[in-house]
């Protein structure tokens, strides 16, 4: 099964340069570093062979799988030799298995070719730097996010972490996306560590990093509804959901495959990853007060905001980015006393200042969103879902005078978003606000009703709004 968003369209003049630092190394460190492995596994190999241990250890490996590894005896007995000298060369517990008794035995010139062999076989990346759960240490922890079994294996992580590294790092910022990447990975080696304790075979792969990414996907774009492209087995089609509904089916897909699918892959790495992503990712979205996601097919293209407002939008951005927030909110407050009307510079603001709900500074930065109602080139979308936001981040939402509110509600109306229409029109009531629009609002919402056959609904707004006496 294969679930991708197939909408998000990343903006390239704020190029993602942390993703692409990301995809780099990975790609260099497979082509430079890993592409030795063969000159140093052939070295090992001809140590190997050229010493006593082949005829020393032969014997020895069948009393290990013997004791260890009975089931192992259908492989060797079809495989002969070549199973016995893949496992004495590569096996990793059974040098492990086999070193304490060559010490309690005194075999010290075994011992001294062994450990020698084991110096040149270790010098491959895999066992270099990949994470061992029964041997776990800090190389390997972060080293085996960098490190691939394959081409396919990087193509097919670098290709997820494009996918979805693009909008993670725009919405998050360079140095909050790298730190929560290796914070993923990490994460996802803890679990595989746990899963797989005493295990003496190599993880390698960005796959639980990459994972993390996706989480952190679903946490920056949460209820916004997006189109997925999907594959299950032969079938392949899209769909539209919000983005919070596909974490789920992530999640579900790992503990099938690791149930189900092949043995070699670390599922649980990527189910960590996957959880850890999304709620770190979470965590800097509520501690923010919300991100700004990448924009949507349709949205407003910057390179046409004029060059003081995109100016003023790239300081803000880059004071974020580096981490200064609090002379970033300044700032965005700053520019929207030059650009009152900006979406950008508002939206910039509610963020940077959604670390203190109740200051003064929140509650401007919201009252300039609410100004923006009676424009009719505003998406009315985002002013709803500011209002929303603003009710569940303020205990004190005082912005929302009277006048504000018959704004909102003058755009709900335009907007047949009838739902926010009817909360404005009850916030209204219980203001006492007195104006004359009120009754042809309420009409608007009643005739709405009674088209969809609810008489009483239309009713109770009819008494809410309409004077005393007023005919039905």
């Amino acid at each position: 099964m294969l679930i991708i968003p197939v909408q998000n369209k990343p903006d390239w003049r704020r190029p993602p340069l942390m993703c692409f630092v990301l995809i780099a190394i990975n790609l260099l460190m497979f082509v430079f570093y890993q592409g030795g492995d063969e000159e140093r596994w052939q070295k090992a190999e001809n140590y190997y062979f050229s010493s006593d241990l082949p005829v020393l250890e032969e014997q020895r490996f069948l009393i290990y799988v013997n004791e260890e590894h009975p089931e192992w005896r259908v492989q060797m007995d079809a495989m002969g030799e070549d199973f016995v000298y893949r496992e004495l060369l590569w096996n990793v517990e059974f040098h492990q298995w086999l070193l304490p008794r060559l010490r309690s035995e005194g075999e010290t010139e075994w011992l001294e070719q062994r450990q020698h062999f084991a110096g040149l076989r270790d010098r491959v990346s895999t066992l270099a730097l990949g994470l061992v759960p029964a041997d776990p240490d800090v190389k390997g922890l972060f080293g085996h996010m960098f490190l691939h079994g394959s081409w396919d294996h990087l193509i097919g992580n670098m290709l997820f972490l494009l996918l979805f590294g693009l909008s993670v790092e725009l919405a998050l910022g360079g140095i909050w996306f790298a730190s929560l990447y290796l914070l993923g990975g990490l994460a996802a080696a803890g679990l595989h560590m746990l899963v797989e304790a005493g295990s003496a075979v190599p993880m390698v792969g960005a796959s639980g990093a990459v994972s993390s990414v996706m989480g952190m996907f679903v946490a920056v774009y949460g209820v916004r509804r997006l189109r997925f492209f999907y594959t299950v087995g032969f079938m392949f089609g899209e769909f539209s959901a919000p983005a919070l509904v596909v974490l789920p089916l992530w999640l579900g897909k790992e503990v099938f495959g690791y149930v189900y699918g092949d043995a070699g892959i670390a599922y649980w790495a990527h189910f960590g990853g996957l959880v850890a992503g999304f709620v770190t990712a979470l965590a800097l979205v509520s501690v923010r007060g919300g991100v700004h996601a990448l924009p949507m097919e349709g949205a407003e293209d910057e390179a046409e905001l004029p060059s003081g407002e995109r100016h003023a939008l790239e300081r803000i951005r880059h004071l974020r980015e580096e981490g200064r927030l609090d002379e970033a909110a300044r700032a965005a407050l700053a520019a929207l006393r030059q650009f009152p009307r900006s979406v950008d510079l508002i939206e910039l603001a509610i963020q940077l200042n959604a670390v203190a709900p109740e200051s003064e500074a929140y509650h401007r930065a919201n009252l300039a969103l609410f100004g923006l109602a009676d424009d009719a080139s505003v998406d009315g979308h985002i002013v709803a879902d500011g209002y929303y936001r603003y009710l569940q981040m303020s205990d004190n939402p005082r912005a929302l005078t009277g006048r504000v509110n018959l704004l909102l509600a003058r755009r709900a109306a335009r907007d047949r978003n009838w739902d926010w229409l009817e909360e404005l029109l009850h916030r209204l009531n219980r203001q006492q606000v007195q104006h004359p629009l009120l009754p042809r609002l309420g009409m608007a919402l009643v005739e709405h009703y009674r088209r969809l056959g609810e008489e009483v609904r239309a009713r109770e707004i009819l008494q809410l709004t309409q004077p005393a006496g007023a005919a039905d």
